[in-house]
Formats: C-alpha cells, sequence, structure tokens
C-alpha cells in the first residue's frame, strides 16, 4: 500500500500561515490530525489538500 501525502495549511491571526505535511490514506484522519494541531497553534482555520 502506498501512502499519500496530505499538505496541511493553518491560518494564524497575527502571523504567516504554518503549514504540515501528514502521511496518511485517510482524508478523516488528516483532518482529524489538523483540527487537532490547530487547537494547539491557535490557528483560526486550516485547509487540507492532497500532495502525492
Amino acid at each position: 500500500m502506498v501512502a499519500m501525502l496530505v499538505r496541511i495549511v493553518y491560518y494564524l491571526e497575527s502571523t504567516l500561515p504554518k503549514e504540515g505535511i501528514v502521511v496518511t490514506n485517510d482524508m478523516e484522519e488528516a483532518e482529524r490530525v489538523a483540527r487537532k494541531e490547530k487547537e494547539k497553534l491557535g490557528a483560526r482555520e486550516f485547509e487540507l489538500e492532497w500532495v502525492a
């Protein structure tokens, strides 16, 4: 099984966006990771994008 990469961009209030990469085949799993990290960072929103 080949794993895919999901790029996550976190939009913060007063700084440049932060990016992260998750290795998964499940977009729901990537979204769970993104929501958890969003809370840690205090980001206002995030977006997910399949990379490869």
